[in-house]
């Protein structure tokens, strides 16, 4: 659970950091991240611990108000494909794949509700990949060349794809799935 917590946590911070000033995101990061005390916060800042809860319920009021924000906007979608629908209320399958794609390779990651291990997190990070959509543009084949993907990683990658119900943006992917995977020396 703290896990999921810490990945929640992250997420906000990161998409909050060109929000908040270096400060701000330098405190909430330390409470949040690194989970020190206002107290040893405040020594390391050189000011009071009032100081440094007033600066963390700013930065945590500004975060809030992004989620809110990319809520409203998710909301806005939803009701612009209601329009969309409205007006052409009989879409062909083509069109109803398409959306399905669109909207599964847009999923970040932090969304899912797979529990990653630490291992997997750490490949995917060391890759930069946030979205379902930058996943799925990497060949399969190559993930066996990236550093500390090994056998554990590629089946918790496969058990991913399976539980998210995405297996055809991955071009082979059942074929994949059955190959070993080759370790290099």
């Amino acid at each position: 659970m703290q896990n999921i917590l810490d990945r929640t946590n992250r997420f906000y911070l990161e998409m909050s950091r060109k929000l908040l000033s270096e400060k701000e995101y330098d405190v909430l990061e330390k409470l949040l991240m690194e989970k020190i005390s206002l107290r040893e916060a405040a020594q390391q800042y050189g000011v009071t611990s009032q100081y440094v809860e007033k600066l963390y319920q700013r930065a945590f009021s500004k975060a809030k108000e992004m989620a809110e924000m990319f809520s409203e906007i998710e909301s806005y979608q939803k009701k612009l494909q209601e329009l969309k629908r409205q007006v052409n209320p009989n879409p062909t399958p083509a069109q109803i794949r398409k959306e399905k794609t669109d909207k599964d390779r847009q999923k970040l990651l932090l969304n899912s509700a797979f529990p990653f291990s630490r291992r997997l997190q750490g490949v995917l990070e060391t890759l930069e990949i946030k979205s379902i959509g930058e996943l799925a543009d990497i060949p399969l084949k190559d993930f066996q060349h990236f550093r500390g993907f090994k056998i554990k990683c590629k089946e918790e990658l496969i058990a991913f794809i399976e539980f998210e119900n995405i297996a055809y943006l991955f071009k082979g992917f059942s074929k994949w799935k059955k190959e070993p995977i080759e370790q290099l020396k």
